[in-house]
This record gives C-alpha cells, structure tokens and sequence, in this order.
C-alpha cells in the first residue's frame, strides 16, 4: 500500500503543497495566494475488494487548504473481500482546512472500515462535510463500519463510531429506510449558514467544545441534504 500524502505550508505569504500519490493522486488547482485549493482524484477505479486507501494530510502554520473531491468514490462488492479507507489529518497552529467531500456509496456486498483521525491545534479550524450513502439506485447497500476521532491539543473532541451492517438497519430504532448519513463537522468557528441546524431533517449537536458543532442529515436521497458544499469563505474559517 502506498500512501498518499498532502503537505501545505505558507511560507512568506505563498502557499507551497508537497504531495506523494497512491491509490489517490492530488492535484493542485488554480487560486487565490490566500489558500491552497487541492482537489482528490482515484487512480484507478475504487473502491475494490481488497483496496486499502491511506491518505495523509498536513496543514503547517497559518496555512489554508481548500480540499475537494473530483467525483462520488463508490466502493463495489468486494466478493468476500473487505476493503479500507484510512485518512490522518494534522491542524498545525493558525492552520485553516475545509474538505467539501463527493458522497461515498457502499454498493450491495461491498464490506468496508472508513477511519478518520483529526488532531488540531488549539487555534486550528477545519469544515469537513462528509456523505455516507447506503447503495446504489435500488440497492440495500453492503456493510460499513467508521470511526471518528477528533482531538485538539492533545484534548478529545469527538469519538464516534457506526456500525452500519445492512442485517441489523431495520431493527427498532435504527436507520429504517434511511439510505444518507450527510453530516457537516465544524470545529474551531462558526458555519457560514447556521440556519442548517433547524432545516428539515437536520440536527446540529454542540460538541464538549463549544466553537465544535456536527450537523446531520438522515434520510433517502442526497439531494434531499439541506446541507451545503463548504467553502474556504473567511466567514466559515475565521468565524
């Protein structure tokens, strides 16, 4: 397995991105000096039987980074075979990172373990929106399993963990018929459109940590989703 990795520093009022490709290949995108825009883009298709996606990013000092996605990553049936995605995030001090993401669609049989570490420093911000959709069009959808972990400073902001197997879901009090799990992370500020916390069949939870808020979406189709694409706007990153 070869990782992928993203550095972004700003040194003398320039940004400058170091990257290494793997399974993902990142490529720079054109923009203002304020920031790095960086988008995600599959080498091959993904996400097989098999596959293992590392993806390691860093924000250095006072840097920002705009991280987008090319296009929905669909992991397919992996014939018995599981498959991982592992991404390790590091918020150095004044460092600023928003990653609007494509949806990430869990087809029938697919079997996958989705891993997410954050470590911010004290004055870090980051807006990460994330779209978890149970199977394609007419699909179930197969077995997914994440873990969220959040700290800042050394502190811990969110654990999460969901086990999302496709023979549990209809049990009293699960997800039902729900097929989206939209959720928006907002750590450090303020989201530039606080409206989303009371919009049809979105609740936004405070973390321990009040400038922390997750917002969440259940329900049957993503364009469904109140919530919106986020953006390296000062009003979200500054607050």
């Amino acid at each position: 397995m070869v990782t992928t990795s993203l550095a972004v520093d700003c040194v003398d009022g320039r940004h400058r991105v170091r990257m290494r490709h793997g399974l993902l290949r990142a490529q720079r995108l054109h923009g203002p000096p304020e920031l790095a825009r960086v988008a995600l883009v599959g080498q091959t298709a993904l996400l097989l039987g098999g596959d293992e996606v590392e993806l390691q990013i860093a924000v250095g000092p006072g840097a920002t980074l705009e991280l987008s996605e090319v296009a929905a990553t669909v992991a397919y049936d992996g014939r018995g075979a599981a498959a991982g995605w592992t991404t390790t995030i590091r918020l150095e001090a004044g460092a600023r990172l928003v990653w609007a993401g494509e949806p990430f669609v869990i087809a029938d049989g697919a079997d996958v373990t989705r891993r997410t570490s954050v470590e911010l420093a004290d004055d870090a911000t980051a807006v990460l929106r994330e779209t978890l959709v149970l199977g394609r069009s007419a699909e179930r959808g197969g077995r997914l399993r994440t873990t969220s972990l959040v700290r800042r400073a050394g502190r811990p902001v969110l654990h999460e963990e969901l086990w999302l197997d496709p023979a549990d879901r209809d049990r009293p009090g699960l997800l039902g018929d729900v097929r989206v799990l939209d959720s928006l992370l907002v750590l450090g500020c303020d989201p530039a459109e606080p409206e989303q916390e009371t919009a049809a069949g979105a609740v936004r939870f405070r973390l321990v940590d009040p400038r922390d808020t997750l917002t969440r979406f259940l329900g049957r189709e993503v364009a469904e989703s109140p919530l919106r694409r986020p953006r390296a706007r000062p009003a979200m990153l500054l607050g």
